[in-house]
């Protein structure tokens, strides 16, 4: 998981159709306003190979220290925080300079080969995580306070969405975790539970397995 802002969600190059091709390159342009007229601000590069995996980089007139994430495997995009009105156009986050100031720009959502995820739905319905399992945080339910006592042995536990409310995701906690496990005899607790998935700024307090077990 990036350390950068992760934002609200993702925009990204579909590539994996062309995975299969000899040499690609792409661009995924960031403009300076939700306009496709407007000046480029930056952009993220990829190029693939059937010898290798996708590479990306960042290209702006400024040296940056790129914020992609990695969102599915060997997949990356660039983060966004907000989109216009008609939600067509994303404000991506694209790195930061020098002096911790990010550089953003916006991303037509609905180009050709363009896709995007929100983190609100991609982590209601797939295994997720604590990244800091120190800061994993259990409620008996939603908008409370009142903390459960975390899992024993951290992270050795699951955690599967069950429903989201705003902010909050109830949630099955398996322990010892089941995740990515065979039939075995191993008697395990379930528990429904409650958690912050998302902060109030609508970034994500949890994460998911990007490339599976």
């Amino acid at each position: 998981m990036d350390p950068g802002d992760l934002g609200r969600g993702v925009a990204f190059l579909e590539v994996g159709e062309n995975k299969g091709a000899r040499d690609v390159e792409d661009t995924l342009m960031l403009r300076s306003s939700p306009d496709s007229g407007a000046p480029p601000v930056g952009a993220m590069l990829l190029a693939l190979s059937p010898n290798g995996g996708p590479a990306y980089r960042v290209a702006a007139p400024d040296s940056l220290r790129p914020n992609l994430v990695e969102y599915g495997y060997e997949e990356s995009g660039v983060p966004f925080d907000s989109t216009d009105a008609a939600g067509r156009w994303a404000r991506g986050i694209l790195g930061f300079r020098g002096d911790g100031s990010s550089v953003t720009g916006w991303i037509d959502t609905q180009a050709p080969g363009v896709g995007s995820v929100r983190w609100a739905e991609q982590l209601a319905d797939r295994p997720i995580f604590f990244p800091k399992p120190e800061q994993a945080a259990f409620y008996p339910e939603p908008d409370s306070t009142r903390r459960v006592p975390t899992p024993p042995n951290e992270p050795e536990y699951a955690i599967y969405p069950v429903e989201a409310r705003g902010s909050w995701l109830r949630v099955r906690v398996v322990q010892p975790s089941d995740n990515c496990v065979g039939p075995d005899s191993i008697p395990r607790r379930t528990r429904m539970l409650w958690i912050q998935y998302l902060d109030d700024r609508g970034r994500p307090n949890v994460w998911y397995y990007t490339r599976g077990c």
